[in-house]
């Protein structure tokens, strides 16, 4: 395959504009994904919420208590990322 190298001179506010797109696309593209890369699910057990959130499950229990939502559907309980995001910005201090 051959490279093809095209000159391009752009000005200041191009350049300005292009970075912020830039950054705009790279924050939406990752912010689905855990620090270790990993896909963060809309949905998580119980165990995975703890984890998500970095604490113990002993601790996610206590949340629960106080508000965090849980969806209930046949037996099975998941919580929402959203939701989790939403009961923390809520609670803190």
């Amino acid at each position: 395959m051959n490279n093809i190298q095209i000159p391009l001179t752009l000005g200041d506010e191009t350049v300005k504009v292009l970075e912020r797109l830039i950054g705009n696309m790279l924050v939406e593209a990752t912010k689905n994904l855990d620090a270790n890369g990993n896909v963060i699910k809309s949905y998580m057990n119980k165990k995975e919420a703890a984890e998500y959130l970095n604490v113990s499950y002993q601790t996610l229990k206590k949340f629960i208590d106080n508000g965090l939502p849980v969806v209930e559907v046949s037996g099975v309980n998941m919580i929402r990322r959203v939701d989790i995001d939403t009961f923390m910005e809520a609670n803190k201090k």
